[in-house]
């Protein structure tokens, strides 16, 4: 964890640059992935982790926030010495931190814009649910941003400076639409096929594995 203090956010690539975040209006769900690799997340150096599982339109970045919050879930707090410092005490007394800081993943070569966590039972920082979301650069005719994201449980801390995951991502998946389901945060969704079934291991070679379904979700 303390290595990704380091990092910086990357250069968007040009397909989605920076300036023009949301203006691109939105035709068809595929034409946020025009290629087979933005299907997948990515590790720092460009190779493919988890698959994409929620495609989320929402008013406003607000309101993706409020739908996770009113269904129990913390907005993560930023990287820095802080709460670095404060996850590994926190970690190794096996303490609560539901706002504990995420190791960055990339979509799009750039950083997760949004980390949302929420306690597992044993109600400590070294096991939570957890997931990343990404702004895609496009609006619906509507006016509503388009956002991916991907969901993993952290099961436990490994090398004491990063989190490992549950290779079952998509009982998380599961979990996280439940939560917004019961929250009644859904205006309408749908689950369809996005990626074939496979295995696969993110930046810390931990193994997951995944049926290829991804919700598509109007808050």
């Amino acid at each position: 964890m303390v290595f990704f203090l380091m990092i910086r956010r990357p250069p968007r690539s040009t397909l989605f640059p920076y300036t023009t975040l949301f203006r691109s209006v939105l035709q068809n769900v595929n034409d946020i992935f025009p290629s087979e690799e933005l299907k997948y997340t990515e590790t720092l150096t460009g190779e493919k982790q988890e698959p994409i599982g929620f495609i989320v339109f929402a008013k406003s970045d607000e309101e993706l926030i409020k739908a996770f919050t009113d269904s129990g879930w913390f907005l993560s707090d930023k990287i820095d010495i802080y709460s670095v410092s404060k996850l590994a005490k926190t970690a190794f007394l096996k303490q609560a931190y539901p706002q504990a800081p995420m190791t960055p993943s990339f979509w799009n070569k750039q950083v997760h814009e949004f980390g949302f966590e929420k306690p597992t039972d044993t109600n400590n920082a070294r096991q939570r649910h957890h997931a990343r979301f990404w702004k895609t650069g496009y609006i619906d005719n509507d006016g509503n941003g388009v956002y991916v994201g991907a969901a993993s449980l952290d099961s436990g801390i490994k090398w004491w400076v990063t989190h490992k995951i549950d290779p079952d991502i998509d009982t998380e998946r599961e979990f996280l639409f439940k939560g917004l389901e019961n929250a009644n945060a859904l205006v309408d969704f749908k689950k369809q096929k996005f990626v074939d079934p496979g295995l696969g291991k993110n930046f810390s070679g931990d193994w997951f594995f995944t049926d290829g379904q991804v919700y598509i979700i109007n808050l």
